[in-house]
């Protein structure tokens, strides 16, 4: 009788899968999918926005930064940000997976990124958003022309956004060379 039951408590434990717990497969999902290089693609992607910042802050000390220094400073900046940042976000990143994806979606999700297929996924994630940003910096020439035509039509017809300021409306409108307006609507 004893060995009828511990077969059948072995045989029920082998059909019934337990359930993962669904942080330790958040966890999965962000060790697979946020990596060194993607932080590293980002931190590129914004290097001349960097740039700039060091100079700007630089300056009110009145201090001035060739952009060769203010780009070695953004990568130095970068590469001591990378390791502390997925550190640091790791459990947080995870949390969110937690609460926004069911206990069910997490599993599926972590099963697929165990197989061949989710790993190509996990390692062409990289170089499809260097890929992105590649396509992104290269369409940004042409769209943003545009873009600054339709934002000085918005600054002009007085199209702001919710909660503008009086004051900053004038900037602007002073800024891109527009007649003041006398009746501006009041402050939101």
């Amino acid at each position: 009788m004893r060995h009828l039951l511990s077969t059948i408590v072995l045989v029920c434990l082998a059909g019934f899968p337990g359930h993962a717990d669904p942080m330790d497969d958040a966890l999965y999902v962000v060790d697979q999918t946020v990596t060194r290089d993607q932080f590293e693609t980002a931190f590129a992607s914004m290097s001349e926005l960097m740039v700039g910042s060091f100079q700007n802050e630089f300056s009110k000390e009145g201090k001035t930064v060739s952009t060769d220094a203010a780009r070695v400073l953004s990568q130095l900046l970068s590469s001591n940000m990378v390791d502390g940042l997925i550190s640091e976000m790791r459990e947080p990143l995870a949390a969110a997976y937690v609460e926004n994806m069911s206990a069910q979606a997490l599993a599926d999700l972590r099963a697929f990124l165990e197989t061949d297929s989710g790993q190509e996924f996990a390692v062409s994630t990289n170089a499809i958003m260097r890929e992105s940003v590649k396509i992104g910096e290269e369409l940004a020439v042409t769209v943003v022309g545009p873009a600054v035509e339709a934002m000085q039509n918005d600054i002009r017809n007085e199209r702001w956004p919710e909660g503008t300021l009086k004051s900053t409306q004038a900037e602007l409108r002073e800024l891109y060379g527009l007649p003041p307006v006398s009746d501006m609507p009041p402050e939101r």
